[in-house]
């Protein structure tokens, strides 16, 4: 099991006894089950899930790992308790869910608690999750195919959003993984938009930025479209922008540092007429949650892993007259290999 070895070498690497999980995203990640409420403890030899009696029948005709076992929550003196029969000295905790109460709760029966990011365990995807978020990544590049057809004057942005969702329900999503954006005219110089009543005007671009849930695992892309010819300025921004998704995207090599591609997509704007108006971070990682680790930012001095899965998503506001961004999503192989797991196509001028 891929994922327990993931946090068996946490736990190793950093001297402790046992991991404990209170994330709903990454109980799910380790367990494939889905719940509103659960604590796990992994120890080197196995994972004890904590469900309440609302999951615990469902979590055991579910479940069928060996490694896991399925213990009914009866209050968190059964987690001290279990900490005690396992004799833990020393736990590691995920930072951004250990709360202070948490702290409080199991300060005197631990001598060392060690917070550790969390989301560091879900860079690598297995084979399972890259299916899953490429089929993510598949209904939203169909539908982006299917929405050129509506984007024409007189529709609203509010309206194109509404279609977005409803066709991506259509072909098997569960939901949105986030609002999408629907940025048309001079609201295209606002990367997160949010999506009104304005009424689409011809010779003016439309920036969408939409992505699906499927099984558990996001997508995430955009695209920007040309209704009528746009004005002169924005179709030289759209050139700039496409050309460093394009050289960002081919780029991508296992080990490289995120902030180096995000440095070549970057120079291409910056030595521009557009320098200062890349004002975002180059990408992200994308699985359970649409944004993840690794980034693809001036700041991330890491490698990217093999079967990490990040954005590439370069873009140009410009206040009054408008924006452009164009987003994919990339799997990055270790034989210096990547995949664009998203395939809606791109217009060129």
């Amino acid at each position: 099991m891929f994922k327990f070895e993931v946090i068996k070498t946490a736990i190793k690497n950093n001297n402790a006894d046992a991991f404990l999980l209170l994330n709903d995203t990454n109980r799910f990640w380790l367990t494939g089950f889905e719940s509103s409420f659960g604590i796990i403890i992994v120890t080197i030899n196995k994972i004890y899930l904590f469900l309440d009696m609302r999951y615990y029948q469902k979590a055991v005709d579910n479940i069928k790992s060996q490694d896991i076992e399925i213990i009914v929550f009866k209050g968190y003196n059964q987690i001290v308790e279990k900490i005690q029969e396992l004799s833990i000295d020393r736990l590691l905790v995920e930072k951004e869910s250990f709360l202070i109460q948490d702290f409080l709760k199991y300060k005197d029966y631990i001598k060392t608690i060690i917070p550790f990011n969390g989301d560091i365990l879900r860079i690598q995807k297995t084979d399972d999750e890259i299916q899953k978020l490429q089929r993510a990544a598949d209904i939203a590049s169909e539908t982006l195919e299917w929405i050129k057809d509506k984007l024409v004057p007189g529709v609203t942005e509010i309206q194109i959003a509404n279609m977005l969702t409803s066709h991506m329900l259509e072909l098997g999503a569960s939901k949105n993984s986030f609002e999408p954006i629907v940025a048309s005219g001079p609201n295209g110089a606002y990367p997160h938009h949010h999506p009104t009543n304005r009424v689409i005007e011809n010779n003016e671009f439309v920036t969408i930025d939409m992505g699906c849930i499927y099984e558990g695992y996001c997508s995430d892309i955009t695209r920007t479209f040309a209704i009528g010819t746009p004005d002169s300025k924005l179709i030289d921004a759209y050139n700039k922008v496409y050309e460093s998704n394009e050289k960002g995207i081919q780029s991508i090599k296992h080990k490289m540092l995120g902030k180096e591609v995000d440095n070549i997509c970057r120079e291409v704007i910056d030595n521009s007429e557009f320098n200062g108006y890349f004002v975002h971070s180059t990408g992200h990682g994308v699985g359970i949650n649409v944004h993840e680790l690794p980034n693809v930012s001036s700041a991330y001095d890491k490698p990217l892993e093999h079967n990490s899965i990040i954005t590439i998503e370069p873009g140009i506001y410009i206040p009054g007259l408008g924006g452009i961004r164009i987003e994919d999503m990339v799997l990055v192989k270790n034989d210096n290999n990547h995949v664009v797991l998203t395939t809606a196509s791109k217009i060129k001028f």
